[in-house]
């Protein structure tokens, strides 16, 4: 325990001096070299990411296009069903119309068969 309270300065010490030491030569030395060599040894890594990068925009633009059609497809579909409808409604309603139109004949006939069917009681 007394030997690394005693130690602990001249650690201290060794650790701000290394640490200076180290960052007064760093300038000088480690870019020049590691950059030159760290470039060389990323140059693949980054042609590798790019070519990743362009196939997925190229995956990205496929989709937006396949989106794309498949969007004007349902809106042509629903655009067709809307018609269909559209038609459905109009024949319903031209059905009801004529079924109206044959009730209210029905009942025009039948106001209308007293009256005719009186005179020919009255023969009998």
């Amino acid at each position: 325990m007394n030997m690394n309270v005693k130690a602990l300065p001249l650690i201290v010490l060794a650790a701000v001096l290394g640490t200076t030491g180290a960052i007064a030569q760093a300038p000088k030395q480690a870019p020049a070299q590691s950059s030159a060599a760290d470039a060389k040894n990323m140059k693949p890594e980054m042609e590798r990411m790019r070519a990743q990068m362009g196939k997925m925009q190229t995956l990205m633009k496929d989709n937006m296009a396949k989106m794309a059609a498949a969007d004007a497809a349902m809106k042509s579909h629903m655009e067709t069903q809307k018609a269909n409808m559209k038609g459905q409604m109009e024949l319903q309603q031209a059905m009801l119309d004529q079924l109206q139109t044959m009730t209210d004949h029905m009942q025009s006939m039948t106001d209308h068969m007293p009256m005719m069917a009186s005179p020919a009681d009255a023969h009998h």
